[in-house]
């Protein structure tokens, strides 16, 4: 091999990055800290397709000016690792794109806000954070960290992500939201500490999905003391359905450590909603099912499900909430959405109560709904019945001692 060719190798090996910097093969970029302004169309752009960037440490500050550090467009099977980008309006966008592979890098530091109400179904840039896709599809991010700024990971119209052991915590507005996206994986990920407007939550949380998306799962996540922990909720455009939410920790929220709202069929397993307003609040839902979780020690109702219908909450542990253990319930004079005045066929088998303030099921203007099998200690009364509620099954012994109580894990006792 040539002088000459060996030298072409090296430089394309190791760059030493600069605003504007076109990458269209694989490079490793020569690590050191670079002041690099977004020029205008990303201070990075990556144009090939079957690259590795590997920035073996580089950082890329964008000096708090805004811009994007990368930016990715239509690109295809490309790997970025081990590269530090601060100081942009956002470190990274990615529209149009396909089978990405992010790993080992920090996008933390970027743009951000605060004291104001999120608007959860904005989709424009104008908040900051760490990755921003949009028409991205099967794509993978693991060991990233994302943290002080608006939103660490935001995904817009993508599908089949895999979202994994990745630290987004101590943000502003989402650690994670999913915006029309679906069949993705949300797995073992840090987004505890998302909150604003001076902690009351302002629809912050740790994971927001919204807009139609749909048969996400999302496992073992780490989302206390956000503003809401899991919120999964639309009002005014597509619901958000069958989605499976199972071992993750929402606790101590301001507002609700899990919330799903106008949404059909999601499934909430062996999750903990303990010490927050409201352990789970699911109003306008439907076909929702809360099985093996553990509800404690909120400051009102452990489950809040208002205006609801065929609800099944199975094996749970309630306990302790300041109120109600469970509440369903119906406000005649919500007209906004009358084809959901309803409070109805719900069933409750085999939950555990213990010590909730006022009592264990309250049912205010709700029928068709069933109580078997579950069990009762130091409850004022197992279940108060109100309001023109009808047509319930209540086949439970109404104050069940058991011989052997269950203990709590000793950091909720």
């Amino acid at each position: 091999m040539s002088r000459w060719s060996i030298g072409r190798q090296l430089l394309r090996r190791w760059r030493e990055p600069r605003a504007g910097l076109i990458v269209t093969s694989s490079l490793e970029l020569a690590p050191g800290l670079y002041h690099l302004p977004d020029p205008g169309d990303g201070a990075l752009r990556i144009t090939g397709d079957e690259l590795v960037l590997d920035a073996q440490g580089a950082v890329l500050d964008g000096g708090g000016r805004g811009g994007t550090g990368i930016v990715l467009y239509g690109r295809r099977r490309v790997i970025l690792r081990n590269l530090v980008v601060r100081g942009y309006a956002w470190a990274l966008e990615a529209i149009n794109c396909e089978e990405l592979v992010i790993e080992h890098c920090d996008f933390s530091n970027n743009g951000g806000s605060e004291g104001t109400f999120l608007d959860i179904n904005r989709t424009e840039a104008t908040a900051g954070g760490g990755l921003r896709f949009v028409h991205v599809n099967q794509s993978r991010i693991t060991r990233i960290r994302a943290q002080h700024q608006d939103v660490g990971i935001d995904l817009i119209a993508c599908r089949g992500f895999v979202i994994a052991d990745c630290d987004l915590s101590y943000n502003t507005a989402w650690g994670i939201r999913l915006h029309g996206s679906s069949d993705c994986r949300l797995e073992r990920n840090r987004a505890h500490h998302v909150n604003r407007c001076g902690g009351t939550g302002c629809d912050a949380a740790g994971i927001l999905l919204t807009n139609g998306s749909h048969r996400n799962l999302v496992v073992g996540n780490d989302l206390r003391w956000s503003g809401d922990g899991f919120f999964l909720g639309n009002q005014f455009s597509p619901p958000s359905n069958d989605n499976v939410i199972v071992g993750n920790d929402g606790s101590y929220s301001p507002n609700n450590a899990f919330e799903a709202t106008f949404s059909r069929g999601n499934v909430f397993r062996r999750n903990r909603a303990c010490f927050s307003n409201f352990g789970f609040w699911l109003g306008f839902s439907t076909d929702t099912v809360l099985e093996e979780n553990l509800i404690t020690d909120n400051r009102c109702d452990g489950v809040h499900w208002e205006h609801g219908a065929r609800g099944l909450l199975r094996n749970n542990l309630i306990a302790r909430n300041g109120r109600y253990g469970v509440a369903f319930t119906l406000n005649p004079a919500n007209r906004d959405f009358p084809d959901r005045c309803v409070s109805t066929g719900h069933e409750l088998r085999d939950n555990r109560f213990v010590s909730n303030g006022q009592c264990a099921v309250y049912l205010l203007h709700t029928t068709g709904t069933r109580l078997e099998g579950n069990r009762y200690r130091a409850e004022r009364q197992p279940w108060l019945v109100d309001g023109t509620s009808a047509e319930n099954t209540l086949c439970d012994i109404p104050f069940s001692e058991w011989e052997v109580v269950v203990p709590l894990p000793t950091d909720l006792q």
